[in-house]
Protein backbone atom coordinates (compact mmCIF):
# COMPACT_ATOMS: atom_id res chain seq x y z
CA UNK A 1 0.00 0.00 0.00
CA UNK A 2 1.27 3.69 -1.01
CA UNK A 3 2.66 5.09 2.29
CA UNK A 4 0.20 8.12 1.59
CA UNK A 5 -2.57 5.70 1.82
CA UNK A 6 -1.67 3.87 5.00
CA UNK A 7 -3.22 6.19 7.72
CA UNK A 8 -6.30 7.36 5.51
CA UNK A 9 -9.39 8.14 7.33
CA UNK A 10 -12.53 6.51 6.36
CA UNK A 11 -15.47 8.84 7.14
CA UNK A 12 -19.48 8.64 7.15
CA UNK A 13 -20.95 11.50 6.00
CA UNK A 14 -23.90 12.91 4.20
CA UNK A 15 -24.00 13.52 0.39
CA UNK A 16 -26.54 16.15 -1.14
CA UNK A 17 -28.55 15.14 -4.19
CA UNK A 18 -27.36 16.64 -7.40
CA UNK A 19 -27.57 17.20 -11.28
CA UNK A 20 -25.94 15.23 -13.36
CA UNK A 21 -24.77 14.79 -16.90
CA UNK A 22 -23.86 11.07 -17.64
CA UNK A 23 -22.42 8.73 -20.42
CA UNK A 24 -23.33 4.89 -19.86
CA UNK A 25 -19.98 2.94 -21.00
CA UNK A 26 -19.11 -0.80 -20.98
CA UNK A 27 -16.01 -1.79 -21.61
CA UNK A 28 -12.15 -0.91 -20.19
CA UNK A 29 -12.17 2.04 -17.46
CA UNK A 30 -9.96 3.59 -19.70
CA UNK A 31 -12.68 4.22 -21.84
CA UNK A 32 -14.10 7.12 -19.19
CA UNK A 33 -12.21 9.93 -20.83
CA UNK A 34 -14.60 9.75 -24.18
CA UNK A 35 -17.65 10.43 -21.45
CA UNK A 36 -16.01 13.19 -20.02
CA UNK A 37 -15.48 14.65 -23.38
CA UNK A 38 -18.70 14.19 -24.42
CA UNK A 39 -20.13 15.81 -21.40
CA UNK A 40 -17.66 18.47 -21.17
CA UNK A 41 -18.06 19.40 -24.90
CA UNK A 42 -22.12 20.00 -24.51
CA UNK A 43 -22.37 21.38 -21.27
CA UNK A 44 -19.15 23.08 -20.52
CA UNK A 45 -20.44 26.48 -19.18
CA UNK A 46 -23.23 24.24 -16.72
CA UNK A 47 -20.57 21.69 -14.80
CA UNK A 48 -20.16 22.94 -11.58
CA UNK A 49 -17.97 20.22 -9.63
CA UNK A 50 -15.70 17.44 -10.11
CA UNK A 51 -16.07 14.77 -12.60
CA UNK A 52 -16.85 11.32 -10.96
CA UNK A 53 -17.73 7.96 -12.12
CA UNK A 54 -20.57 5.45 -10.74
CA UNK A 55 -18.85 1.95 -10.95
CA UNK A 56 -21.89 -0.61 -11.05
CA UNK A 57 -19.71 -3.92 -10.63
CA UNK A 58 -19.21 -5.53 -7.53
CA UNK A 59 -15.34 -6.36 -8.31
CA UNK A 60 -12.79 -5.49 -10.64
CA UNK A 61 -13.33 -5.71 -14.40
CA UNK A 62 -10.19 -4.71 -16.18
CA UNK A 63 -12.13 -5.30 -20.04
CA UNK A 64 -15.50 -5.29 -19.69
CA UNK A 65 -16.99 -3.12 -16.40
CA UNK A 66 -20.32 -1.59 -16.32
CA UNK A 67 -19.73 2.69 -15.19
CA UNK A 68 -21.11 6.27 -16.21
CA UNK A 69 -18.81 8.98 -15.87
CA UNK A 70 -20.71 12.20 -14.59
CA UNK A 71 -20.30 15.47 -13.98
CA UNK A 72 -23.04 17.86 -11.89
CA UNK A 73 -24.31 20.23 -13.52
CA UNK A 74 -26.00 23.42 -13.15
CA UNK A 75 -28.98 23.38 -15.70
CA UNK A 76 -30.59 20.55 -17.72
CA UNK A 77 -30.77 20.36 -21.75
CA UNK A 78 -31.14 17.57 -23.17
CA UNK A 79 -28.25 15.84 -25.61
CA UNK A 80 -28.62 12.65 -27.26
CA UNK A 81 -26.36 10.22 -25.95
CA UNK A 82 -26.09 11.58 -22.76
CA UNK A 83 -28.39 11.13 -19.43
CA UNK A 84 -29.33 14.05 -17.73
CA UNK A 85 -31.23 13.41 -14.14
CA UNK A 86 -31.08 13.85 -10.18
CA UNK A 87 -28.11 11.28 -8.28
CA UNK A 88 -29.94 10.85 -4.99
CA UNK A 89 -28.23 11.91 -1.66
CA UNK A 90 -28.16 9.72 1.12
CA UNK A 91 -25.48 8.45 4.16
CA UNK A 92 -22.05 7.36 2.54
CA UNK A 93 -18.99 5.58 3.94
CA UNK A 94 -15.93 7.60 2.07
CA UNK A 95 -12.29 6.94 1.71
CA UNK A 96 -9.33 9.52 0.04
CA UNK A 97 -7.16 7.79 -1.85
CA UNK A 98 -3.76 9.41 -2.92
CA UNK A 99 -1.89 8.15 -5.74
CA UNK A 100 -2.11 6.37 -9.02
CA UNK A 101 -5.73 5.10 -10.16
CA UNK A 102 -3.59 1.09 -10.23
CA UNK A 103 -4.16 1.36 -7.02
CA UNK A 104 -7.47 2.29 -6.11
CA UNK A 105 -7.69 -1.56 -5.17
CA UNK A 106 -5.62 -1.05 -1.82
CA UNK A 107 -8.53 1.86 -0.71
CA UNK A 108 -11.46 -0.16 -2.28
CA UNK A 109 -10.63 -2.94 -0.02
CA UNK A 110 -9.68 -0.84 3.40
CA UNK A 111 -13.49 0.56 2.60
CA UNK A 112 -14.98 -2.70 2.26
CA UNK A 113 -13.56 -4.08 5.13
CA UNK A 114 -14.34 -1.09 7.54
CA UNK A 115 -18.35 -1.45 5.45
CA UNK A 116 -18.45 -4.96 6.72
CA UNK A 117 -17.03 -4.31 10.51
CA UNK A 118 -20.04 -1.69 10.91
CA UNK A 119 -22.35 -4.67 9.24
CA UNK A 120 -23.35 -2.12 7.07
CA UNK A 121 -25.50 -3.05 3.59
CA UNK A 122 -24.21 -0.99 0.86
CA UNK A 123 -25.27 -0.46 -2.57
CA UNK A 124 -24.32 -0.10 -5.70
CA UNK A 125 -23.33 2.11 -8.02
CA UNK A 126 -20.03 3.31 -5.93
CA UNK A 127 -19.04 7.08 -6.71
CA UNK A 128 -15.21 7.45 -7.63
CA UNK A 129 -14.94 11.55 -7.17
CA UNK A 130 -12.00 12.71 -9.29
CA UNK A 131 -10.49 15.46 -6.40
CA UNK A 132 -7.34 15.80 -8.56
CA UNK A 133 -6.56 13.78 -11.72
CA UNK A 134 -4.64 14.04 -14.79
CA UNK A 135 -5.54 17.38 -16.71
CA UNK A 136 -7.29 18.15 -19.93
CA UNK A 137 -3.84 18.47 -21.89
CA UNK A 138 -1.46 16.90 -19.30
CA UNK A 139 -1.23 13.60 -17.84
CA UNK A 140 0.20 15.05 -14.47
CA UNK A 141 2.38 13.24 -11.84
CA UNK A 142 0.08 10.01 -10.81
CA UNK A 143 1.13 10.35 -7.42
CA UNK A 144 -0.76 13.18 -6.89
CA UNK A 145 -4.06 11.97 -7.73
CA UNK A 146 -6.96 12.64 -5.49
CA UNK A 147 -9.86 10.34 -5.44
CA UNK A 148 -12.61 10.00 -3.48
CA UNK A 149 -14.92 6.81 -3.20
CA UNK A 150 -17.97 6.42 -1.36
CA UNK A 151 -20.89 3.34 -0.94
CA UNK A 152 -24.10 4.18 -0.63
CA UNK A 153 -25.14 3.16 2.97
CA UNK A 154 -28.75 1.38 2.40
CA UNK A 155 -31.63 3.46 4.53
CA UNK A 156 -32.41 0.69 6.96
CA UNK A 157 -36.31 1.23 6.90
CA UNK A 158 -38.60 -1.51 8.46
CA UNK A 159 -41.52 -0.60 5.80
CA UNK A 160 -39.14 -1.38 2.69
CA UNK A 161 -38.27 -4.60 1.61
CA UNK A 162 -35.18 -5.71 -0.38
CA UNK A 163 -37.14 -6.50 -3.35
CA UNK A 164 -38.37 -2.95 -3.76
CA UNK A 165 -34.76 -2.13 -3.58
CA UNK A 166 -33.71 -0.80 -7.28
CA UNK A 167 -30.19 -1.31 -6.43
CA UNK A 168 -27.85 -4.16 -6.27
CA UNK A 169 -26.24 -4.91 -2.45
CA UNK A 170 -22.23 -5.20 -2.59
Amino acid sequence: MSPDNQNVEIVEKIVEPMLIAAVKITGPYNECGKGFKAIGRNFGRYICGSCFCLQYDAGYRPTDATFETCMPIRHSKEVEGISVRELPGGKCVSIIHKGPYEELGQSYQKIKDYVKSKGYSCSLPTREIYIKGPGMFFRGNPKKYITEIQFMINKIDSSETQNNSPSKAI
